[in-house]
C-alpha cells in the first residue's frame, strides 16, 4: 500500500505587478470607435427611412385634402350659379316677398356725374293689393282674441 503525500504550496500573488498592454487597450479603442461609427450610420439610415416614409404620408394626406377642397368649390361655384339665376330671384321675389314690377315713376336712376338732389316723389295710381295670405295664429293668441 502505498501512501501519497501531497503539500500544498499557496502561492500569493498580492505583489505582482501587471505590465499595461497598450497594444491591446488601443484595439479596444478601435474596435469600440469603429462600432459607434457603424451603429451611428445605422440610425442615421434608419431615421432617414423614416423621414421619407413620413413624408409620403404627408404629401398624400395633402393630395387627398387638395382633392375634397377642388371638390368642395366646384359645389359651391354651382350652387352659386344656381343661386344667382334671374329667373329664380324673380319667382321668390314675386312669390314669397310680394314684389311687382315698378311702376312708372317709382323708379330712379342715379349717374355718377349727376348732382346730389333728393327726387320728389311723383303721384301714381295705387297698385291693388295681392291676395294676402292668411297665416295660422297660435293657439295661445287665437283665445285671447
Amino acid at each position: 500500500m502505498a501512501i501519497e503525500v501531497h503539500f500544498e504550496k499557496r502561492i500569493i500573488n498580492n505583489n505582482v505587478i501587471r505590465e499595461t498592454d497598450s497594444r491591446g487597450h488601443r484595439d479596444y479603442i478601435i474596435v469600440t470607435a469603429l462600432a459607434a461609427m457603424f451603429l451611428f450610420g445605422l440610425f442615421a439610415y434608419g431615421w432617414q427611412h423614416y423621414q421619407w416614409i413620413q413624408y409620403g404620408y404627408r404629401i398624400e394626406e395633402a393630395q387627398k385634402k387638395m382633392q375634397r377642397l377642388s371638390e368642395i368649390g366646384r359645389q359651391l361655384r354651382l350652387e352659386r350659379a344656381s343661386l344667382s339665376n334671374p329667373q329664380r330671384i324673380d319667382s321668390i321675389a314675386r312669390k314669397q316677398l310680394g314684389m311687382v314690377v315698378p311702376a312708372p315713376g317709382q323708379l330712379v336712376t342715379f349717374s355718377a356725374d349727376a348732382p346730389l338732389t333728393i327726387p320728389v316723389p311723383q303721384r301714381v295710381a295705387p297698385v291693388p293689393p295681392q291676395q294676402a295670405e292668411v297665416q295660422p295664429q297660435p293657439a295661445a293668441l287665437a283665445s285671447t282674441r
